[in-house]
């Protein structure tokens, strides 16, 4: 039993939302057992609203860097208060600053992530403040009292907050390392599954969720890099940093490996329908799936990870499959021995550096161990993001007028009808307007269906559970349940906050008066943001879509010109390479991305769906071939084909930029207008060639044949525009 318990502790320790809910358990819980102590009910909202604040400004950072954030936070978020409190007398002077405000805010998110972070929070606490003012008898109270509350409950979290990353200082860096690697396992689970030949299947379906898996594994990778930096100085790891550096480059490799494709899975499934070895491939595939499960659970829990021997006899067996393709006299499958000794290769070698991921020091170093760092260097440069920003072109100014407008409008509509505790318009607004029109219909909803379920809720607590000393328990474990869910579970993260606002101001005898003006609040500022999304300077992701497949093709092409050039000079994972790498990724994350939220638009402002996926799917199968060639780089000392190889290099970067103009500008490009490589001379390479010039040889074929479909798709997306017109 006490084996099991400590498992189960261990358990809940290593899961990602334990931090969150530990650190703003304790702080509600704080706060609440003040004012019970104090018997100061009418204490409670300021600091709390305060506590929720702090708590969505926070980002993972080291000591001294979480220190640097908490005092910036504090300070925007005192002059958020008292500017709110000062001014809230004044409705003209106080539309005027809030639109000045809020605007400015979405701006300084263009520094960094951990500005933006900040900025959002401000804003909402902005709102919190006008809340605590509207109270009736608060206009009796001391202009510092709402703002000094608000500003008590942030620095209390903030407080904990430091406490915690002192006493816990790896633990953001293993917790995002491990959801790195569990999303490794995701993506080769589902690499395993396009493997299996199974006959009449057709691939899209499957090749489409390996782009989208792709793209949420680019994501966990960038915050991984992020949270690491703060672990850099000057450039360099820190000594208890170097083995979170060298499991973030053995991801990195391992995702190169995982998303490469040495051949199309069509043509392997049908040349090879009647052998195993596709199978063979799917197994070891898939163990080494659950072998990143484990290792991210290993790093999480800080235990040592043991890769044991299960994948020892899958390789033995992949082996001999691989040696019968290769001894067989039929001709389609001697034909394609060379991407399954390739693919087998790549496994094999995912196989050896997972055996060794228990020790990171066993691990092949980095001689480049340089992080690209995207947070700003100087003041003048996060000036001059903020100035690139200023154009109805960025998503970001569009995103920041509309908002201003929007809570502009709110702050009318709550004076207009009279609304008592009108406020919630406001912060309704500010909850569910996002950048794109998707992303806020789909917040609208959950919005709306998630207070209907938090009244309710609260409602039914308040019945059920009539004590106080049991209602500000649930309130503290609703606001819990808020920061647990709030980043994937948006409907229940609202109820929970709905029940926790319900509980609080039931201190004050106001519950019940609360629950329907909350409901028509939350309806009407729900829809002030549905309205602004769609009328104030509409950002249409299908009209951006061709500027995302542009940046896809020209980062493509970049990525290509690095992994030839080390054909030559050698391996190495510099800066430079991996840059190039990861941009690439990016891109095709960036297009899964933008073509989801173009799905969610009316028909009106779509491209042609069909086209778009197509274009996906052609793009993360393009990059899989490149990647296949950056998995197997080595130095050839001595070429057979070295001029044929430059030439159709040289060749396929070329299309791939020409081909990145004509998306950009909408302009119909056609494979005849390409200098495409010479497919003849790349598929009709003699047999003694030397197996690496074959690979190179036959990935650059690859890359070449998909050139054709990529121009096809703009033949048949900006001809039809240029039809219709």
């Amino acid at each position: 039993m006490q084996t099991s318990f400590f498992e189960l502790w261990r358990q809940f320790w290593a899961h990602d939302k334990t931090s969150d809910s530990v650190k703003v358990a304790l702080a509600l819980g704080g706060v609440v057992w003040l004012c019970l102590a104090l018997d100061r009910p009418e204490w409670l909202i300021g600091p709390i609203l305060g506590v929720i604040a702090a708590a969505l400004a926070e980002t993972e950072d080291r000591p001294l860097g979480r220190l640097l954030a908490v005092l910036v936070t504090l300070s925007c978020f005192a002059a958020t208060a008292f500017s709110v409190r000062l001014l809230f007398a004044w409705p003209w002077l106080f539309v005027c600053g809030l639109l000045l405000s809020t605007f400015g805010f979405v701006m300084l998110g263009a520094i960094s992530e951990r500005y933006a972070r900040v900025a959002s929070a401000s804003l909402i606490l902005g709102i919190y403040a006008m809340l605590s003012a509207s109270r009736p008898g608060q206009e009796l109270a001391p202009i510092w009292h709402e703002p000094l509350q608000l500003l008590a409950g942030a620095a209390w979290y903030e407080g904990i907050s430091l406490v915690w990353v002192l006493a816990f200082a790896a633990r953001p860096a293993r917790q995002i390392l491990a959801s790195v690697y569990l999303g490794l396992a995701s993506y080769l689970a589902l690499k395993a599954k396009l493997l299996e030949p199974i006959p009449g299947r057709h691939p899209d379906a499957l090749r489409l969720a390996l782009a989208e898996h792709n793209s949420l594994l680019v994501q966990r990778m960038n915050r991984a890099r992020q949270v690491l930096l703060g672990w850099m100085k000057d450039g360099q790891p820190r000594p208890r940093s170097a083995r979170f550096l060298k499991w973030y480059f053995l991801a990195q490799d391992i995702h190169e490996r995982a998303s490469s494709s040495h051949q199309s899975y069509t043509e392997l499934s049908r040349v090879f329908a009647r052998s195993d070895i596709l199978f063979r491939c799917a197994h070891l595939m898939s163990l080494q799936g659950e072998a990143c499960a484990k290792l991210a659970r290993a790093i999480a829990l800080d235990k040592y990870f043991n890769y044991g021997r299960d994948s020892l006899p899958a390789l033995d067996e992949l082996g001999a499959a691989l040696r019968h393709v290769q001894a067989s006299t039929e001709t389609d499958w001697r034909r394609n021995a060379d991407p399954v000794a390739d693919l087998t290769r790549n496994l094999t070698t995912i196989d050896r550096q997972l055996s060794n991921a228990g020790n990171p020091d066993a691990l092949l170093q980095t001689d480049d161990t340089t992080l690209r760092d995207s947070n700003p260097a100087s003041l003048r440069e996060a000036l001059q993001r903020i100035r690139m920003q200023f154009t109805p072109k960025s998503g970001r100014f569009r995103h920041g007028l509309r908002l201003s407008l929007a809570l502009a409008a709110g702050y009318g509509l709550l004076h207009l009808l009279n609304l008592p505790q009108g406020y919630w318009v406001m912060l309704t607004t500010v909850f569910v307007l996002q950048p794109t029109y998707s992303d806020t219909w789909k917040r609208l909803g959950q919005r709306v269906s998630g207070t209907m379920l938090g009244l309710v809720g609260g409602w039914a607590f308040l019945h059920i559970f009539p004590q106080d000393e049991a209602q500000l328990g649930l309130a503290v474990v609703s606001g819990v349940a808020f920061f647990f869910w709030r980043a994937d579970r948006y409907m229940l993260a609202t109820a929970s906050i709905t029940v926790l606002v319900l509980l609080c101001f039931n201190q004050l005898g106001s519950s019940y008066a609360l629950i329907w003006p909350r409901l028509l609040d939350t309806v009407l500022g729900a829809l002030l943001a549905g309205g602004a999304v769609a009328l104030i300077l509409p950002d249409w992701q299908g009209r951006r879509l061709h500027l995302a497949m542009s940046k896809t093709l020209a980062r493509s092409s970049t990525y290509l010109n690095e992994v030839l050039a080390q054909y030559n000079s050698g391996k190495d994972d510099h800066l430079g390479y991996r840059i190039a790498r990861r941009d690439a990724h990016n891109a095709d994350a960036e297009l899964s991305l933008t073509l989801s939220a173009m799905l969610g638009e009316p028909d009106q402002h779509r491209l042609t769906p069909e086209q778009a996926f197509h274009f996906l799917t052609s793009s993360h199968t393009l990059l899989a071939y490149i990647s296949a060639l950056g998995a197997h780089r080595e130095k050839i000392s001595q070429w057979q084909h070295g001029q044929l190889v430059a030439e159709a290099g040289r060749q396929a970067c070329d299309c791939l930029a020409r081909l990145a103009t004509a998306f950009e500008q909408r302009q119909v490009v056609t494979a005849e207008a390409l200098p495409l490589p010479s497919l003849t001379e790349l598929d009709e390479i003699p047999s003694d060639t030397p197996p690496q010039e074959r690979r190179i040889i036959r990935q650059l074929a690859l890359v070449s044949h998909l050139l054709p479909e990529l121009a096809a798709v703009s033949a048949n997306m900006w001809g039809e525009s240029c039809a219709s017109r």
